[in-house]
């Protein structure tokens, strides 16, 4: 036929072959290996950690080169590692120390990775910016990077930008190239191992999986879990992430494997209560009542839970506000509730801060610089101004701030016009965190930042799946 001219033809077995002789390199690579190391071992035992460090060095690399081919299991493995090392802290150190160590370094490193697959795969994700509604995202993310003009150390800003920028490309990457089941349930595998292991450190090694504060220059252990997070709020963070997600998925997943829902549920669930973080609690009860409410327009299971809530309140009203705020306070101090735990001096600092450098900021990130110079003001040592609108104006000014509240306007319209519940959700874990905290932008990219990236490129990808069946049973 001439449709078949040109073409080459293997010889039968020739794959076996190829696979055969791919296994003998494999082999004889190994036994090389293994010589060489047992003979440095002989000569130089110091050369043993070296050793040890080779095969994470060549695993990496594979994974690496699989990543940028497209491979599917490679992406997925890499997007696990990047939801796990995210947050994941493995050693302790001073509250103002601000030096690059091998913590850094490994998250720099996991970065710059996400970048770069991203960018490799661009054209995968490229048709987002053709959307006239995602402008204001990208010129938000290129005003971080802006910012570093006025910014106390400009490198600092350039890589804490730099990271969310990359956090956003690659969800919009990994979004495009994979069914969003699919990679939600990968990053719920991943937290749920990160609660796993925090939850073993809170119990194994008291002093690195408890939560550590500082009083007047002492130190202080803390009941509450922090986990390998580093901060009790960050493991509550994470948790209620793979909360939101298991809630949103709980049809899907529970194709997938009917352990997966009950799993995600007592772990994260288990880690978010031992954190002892109140505001992560209700943001995960609210966003999952708020979907179930609207999407399925069930108006009457909202009523219902509402007029319950009502009661309650005015039931207990009799008994005064004081012993209300008292329940509500972690320690018993109503003066912790009504400070929003000292939150309210930080505010009324950053927006004193905000009146000398209005339009730009102290450049992105510069905050943790900036804000421990004014601890006599606040009246102890905070990094961030503990609320994403003020984080925002005090380090990328006015002008970032308008760049994103015109970014989350637009997610919220596409949230409607495709009726895109996830989109949904993963808006209101962004805004709803970022009454009490920073959200996604305090410094490096955190697990608010994967969910901005999400919220900002799913709704477009969407689309591709409307047909599919778990998207149309979303609606039914």
């Amino acid at each position: 036929m001439a449709s078949g001219r040109g073409r080459h033809h293997d010889p039968p077995g020739a794959d076996h072959q190829m696979t055969l002789t791919g296994n003998h390199i494999l082999v004889l690579s190994a036994v090389i290996a293994m010589t060489v190391a047992a003979g440095l071992a002989l000569f130089d035992p110091s050369s043993l950690i070296a050793i040890a460090a080779l095969p994470i060095v060549v695993g990496g690399s594979a994974l690496l080169w699989g990543v940028m081919n497209g491979n599917r299991f490679a992406t997925l493995l890499h997007l696990f590692l990047t939801a796990f090392l995210m947050h994941a802290v493995f050693r302790i150190r001073d509250y103002q120390d601000k030096d690059v160590d091998f913590q850094v370094i490994i998250k720099i490193v996991l970065w710059i990775t996400v970048a770069t697959v991203a960018l490799i795969h661009a054209r995968r994700w490229i048709e987002m910016l053709r959307n006239p509604v995602n402008l204001p995202c990208f010129l938000f993310l290129i005003w971080l990077f802006l910012t570093a003009l006025v910014s106390p150390n400009p490198t600092y800003t350039l890589v804490c930008a730099f990271t969310v920028f990359a956090g956003v490309v690659f969800s919009a990457y990994v979004f495009v190239a994979f069914k969003a089941e699919e990679a939600f349930a990968t990053i719920v595998l991943s937290i749920m191992l990160f609660c796993a292991v925090s939850i073993v450190v809170y119990f194994a090694i008291p002093e690195f999986g408890h939560y550590v504060y500082w009083v007047n220059e002492e130190r202080f252990v803390s009941p509450r879990l922090s986990g390998i997070s580093g901060s009790a709020n960050n493991m509550a963070l994470v948790a209620a992430f793979g909360l939101v997600v298991t809630g949103l998925y709980a049809r899907e997943f529970h194709r997938m494997n009917r352990l997966f829902v009950p799993a995600s549920v007592l772990l994260c669930g288990a880690a978010l209560l031992m954190t002892n973080s109140r505001s992560p609690l209700v943001m995960v009860i609210l966003i999952l009542l708020s979907v179930y409410v609207f999407t399925w327009k069930r108006l009457y299971a909202g009523l219902f839970v509402v007029s319950v809530a009502l009661l309650l309140f005015a039931a207990l009203i009799p008994f005064g506000q004081e012993f209300l705020l008292k329940a509500v306070s972690r320690s018993g101090d109503v003066g912790e509730v009504t400070s929003f735990t000292g939150r309210t001096e930080i505010w009324y600092a950053v927006l004193k801060l905000v009146e000398a450098q209005p339009l730009m900021g102290y450049g992105y990130a510069s905050s943790v610089f900036v804000l421990p110079q004014h601890a006599s003001e606040v009246g102890f040592a905070t990094s961030h101004a503990h609320n994403v609108m003020l984080q925002l104006l005090l380090t990328t000014g006015w002008i970032g701030v308008a760049l994103f509240v015109l970014t989350m306007a637009g997610v919220a319209l596409r949230a409607i016009v495709y009726r895109d519940r996830i989109a949904f959700g993963m808006l209101a874990f962004v805004l709803l965190n970022g009454i009490t905290e920073s959200s996604g932008f305090t410094t490096l990219a955190n697990i608010c930042t994967l969910a901005f990236g999400i919220a900002v490129s799913l709704p477009a990808t969407t689309r591709a799946y409307e047909d599919h069946y778990s998207y149309q049973r979303r609606f039914s």
